[in-house]
C-alpha cells in the first residue's frame, strides 16, 4: 500500500467514524428545566405575571423585529432556548422561548432565514433585564455572534442559592416550591430540529418560560428581605465573563475529569492533548468529549505514548482517530514532556496528613454552617477542596487568590473564617423560624 493510499484510507475511516453520542450538554439543560404539563395552584393561580394564553411562533424577520421591540419596551423578559448539543462542536440552536406578563413567543430559526442579531443585541443590552434559569448555555450564542456577552441577566437558579434554597435546583422544583405549580417531566431527548413542532413540544417550550417572571418577582422579594440583592447580582453578572464562552488553552485541561490525580509533568502532557483535541473536534464538527473521552486523555497523559505504533495499546482509543491523528497525539505528548520545569502546571493532588485533614474538615464544616446560617447554599459559595487550600495557606497568603477570598464570597464567609481563626471571633448559631441562623459576635 502506498503512502497516498494509506492517507486516503485513514481519511475515509475518520469520515465514517461516528463518536459515541455524548448527551452531557443537552442532558444538563433538560435536567435544569424539565417542564411539560402543569397543575396550577397557590401563588400562580390568576397571577398577573403569568401569561395564560397560547404561545405565538415567529418565523419571519418582520415578526422577530416587532417582538424585539415589544421585549425592549417591557424592560424585563424571560428567555430560554432549546438546542441539540451532542452532535456538533457548537450546539445547534433549534428554538428560542420568550415570556412576559403579556405574551409568550417562540422564535423558530430552523428552516427560516431569520437574522437573530437583533435578539442577541437585546440580550447584550444592559438596560433590559433578562430572566433565565441555568442560563449559561443560553447566553453562549451572544458571545459567539457579537463578540461580547449577555448583560443584566437574573438567573433564577443562582438567585435561589441566596435565599435559603438548594443550589443547583431544577426549574420544576423551584417553580413548585415558589409558586405552587407542579410541572411535569421534560422531553429529555426530543428532536427539537424536526419540523413541524408537535403540540406537546410547543407546550413544553412555552411552560419553560411561562412562570419565570413570577419566580423572578418572588426571588427578588426574598433577596431584598435577606439583604442579598447585591451579592446575587454580582454572581449573576459573573455569567458575563467572556472566559466562560471561549476555549482557554491555559486552563481547559483542569476541567478534564481526573486531572487532579496527575503529577505536574503529566499535567503538561494533558494540557497539550486537550489543546489538540479541541482543534481536532472543531475540525470534524463534533463535541470534544464525544470525539475523544476524558478518561482516554487521562490514560494518555498518565502513561505517555512516544511512538505512533504504541497507540494500539491504549484502551478505548478509537481506531479511526488513531489512524488519522496518531502522529498528532504523539507530537502533543512530546511537547508536554519537553515543557520546561518552570512552565509545568501545579499538581492539584495534595496528600493531607491525618491532622491536617481533620482540621480542614472542621473548617469546611464551619464554612457550611456560616453559609447555611445566612441562607446561602454552601455549594454556591465554596467547596471542601477550596477550604482545604485556605487552611494550607494560613500563615502564608491567607487564601489570597482563592475565589472564596474575592467579592461577595469574602464578605459573606471568607473574612469570617479568617477572623475566627486569627482573632477568635465567635459566631452564634440558633435554629429559628424553621432554619439555621448565624450571628457574628465580637
Amino acid at each position: 500500500m502506498t503512502d497516498d493510499d494509506r492517507v486516503t484510507r485513514q481519511a475515509d475511516q475518520l469520515k465514517n467514524y461516528r463518536p459515541t453520542r455524548g448527551h452531557h450538554r443537552a442532558r444538563a439543560h433538560e435536567d435544569a428545566h424539565g417542564v411539560a404539563e402543569t397543575d396550577d395552584s397557590g401563588l400562580a393561580r390568576d397571577n398577573p405575571l403569568v401569561f395564560r394564553g397560547d404561545a405565538k411562533l415567529v418565523t419571519t424577520q418582520a415578526g422577530l423585529d416587532e417582538l424585539v421591540g415589544r421585549l425592549r419596551a417591557s424592560g424585563s423578559f424571560a428567555f430560554d432556548s432549546e438546542f441539540i448539543g451532542e452532535l456538533t462542536y457548537l450546539p445547534k440552536l433549534c428554538l428560542i422561548q420568550t415570556s412576559t406578563a403579556k405574551e409568550i413567543t417562540l422564535i423558530d430559526p430552523i428552516g427560516t432565514q431569520l437574522d437573530l442579531t437583533p435578539f442577541w443585541e437585546l440580550v447584550a443590552d444592559e438596560s433590559v433585564e433578562k430572566i433565565a434559569h441555568a442560563g449559561q448555555q443560553d447566553l453562549e450564542p451572544v458571545m459567539r455572534h457579537l463578540g461580547r456577552p449577555g448583560r443584566n441577566v437574573f438567573d433564577t437558579q443562582i438567585c435561589a442559592g441566596f435565599v435559603g434554597m438548594s443550589y443547583p435546583a431544577s426549574l420544576s422544583k423551584l417553580v413548585r416550591e415558589m409558586t405552587g405549580v407542579r410541572l411535569g417531566k421534560g422531553l429529555t431527548f426530543t428532536h427539537w430540529d424536526a419540523r413541524p413542532l408537535s403540540g406537546q413540544q410547543l407546550r413544553y417550550a412555552a411552560n419553560d418560560v411561562r412562570f419565570l417572571p413570577l419566580v423572578r418577582a418572588e426571588l427578588g422579594r426574598r433577596l431584598a428581605a435577606r439583604g442579598h440583592e447585591a451579592w446575587a447580582a454580582e454572581e449573576c453578572d459573573a455569567q458575563s465573563d467572556v472566559g466562560l464562552y471561549q476555549f482557554d488553552p491555559d486552563s481547559s485541561y483542569l476541567k478534564v475529569r481526573g486531572a487532579g490525580s496527575l503529577q505536574p509533568q503529566n499535567l503538561a502532557v494533558l494540557r497539550e492533548l486537550v489543546i489538540w483535541r479541541d482543534a481536532a473536534a472543531r475540525q470534524h464538527d463534533v463535541p470534544p468529549r464525544a470525539f475523544l473521552k476524558d478518561e482516554i486523555l487521562i490514560d494518555l497523559a498518565r502513561q505517555p505514548v512516544k511512538s505512533p505504533d504504541k497507540l494500539d495499546r491504549v484502551r478505548g482509543l478509537p481506531r479511526p482517530v488513531e489512524a488519522a491523528h496518531g502522529s498528532e497525539i504523539v507530537e502533543a505528548t512530546r511537547r508536554g514532556l519537553a515543557a520546561p520545569t518552570a512552565d509545568l502546571p501545579e499538581s492539584k493532588q495534595v496528600e493531607e496528613s491525618p491532622t491536617d485533614k481533620h482540621r480542614a474538615d472542621a473548617l469546611w464544616a464551619l464554612a457550611q454552617c456560616l453559609c447555611t446560617g445566612q441562607g446561602l447554599d454552601a455549594d454556591l459559595v465554596t467547596s471542601r477542596a477550596e477550604v482545604g487550600k485556605l487552611y494550607r495557606s494560613l500563615g502564608d497568603t491567607d487564601g489570597e487568590g482563592l475565589r472564596l477570598m474575592r467579592g461577595w464570597r469574602r464578605a459573606a464567609v471568607g473574612d469570617a473564617l479568617l477572623q475566627m481563626i486569627r482573632a477568635g471571633t465567635a459566631v452564634q448559631f440558633k435554629w429559628a423560624d424553621g432554619g439555621l441562623h448565624a450571628t457574628r459576635l465580637g
